[in-house]
């Protein structure tokens, strides 16, 4: 971490679409940084992992960095590709299956 002019800290994160592959049935989840309001995780999927059906307790923001990964709720599935970007609120019933090899960015805000 590094200070700015302001007081604040500036947290520099890489590594967000880094194919980190595992084998098996679930991804490989990895926590990238944790601070003020935030933490930043990578998910790496293989084609065909998922996460099934779960929640958070704060709200979240799920982006999608590498591949394609289908991210569901009761209401509705969306595609997370480059560029693309869901924002659920707490307690929100998800899941997600990867289309091919991906990665999503999930940040947990608080």
């Amino acid at each position: 971490m590094s200070t700015d002019t302001s007081g604040g800290v500036l947290t520099v994160i890489e590594g967000l679409t880094e194919l980190d592959l595992q084998d098996g049935d679930s991804p490989r989840i990895r926590k990238l940084a944790s601070g003020n309001g935030a933490t930043v995780v990578r998910i790496a999927f293989r084609a065909g992992q998922s996460m099934a059906d779960h929640c958070a307790a704060a709200p979240i923001l799920v982006a999608g960095t590498v591949g394609e990964v289908t991210f569901t709720t009761a209401e509705r599935s969306v595609a997370l590709a480059p560029g693309t970007a869901v924002h659920v609120d707490a307690g929100v019933v998800h899941n997600l299956v990867a289309v091919v090899d991906s990665v999503v960015m999930l940040t947990i805000l608080r």
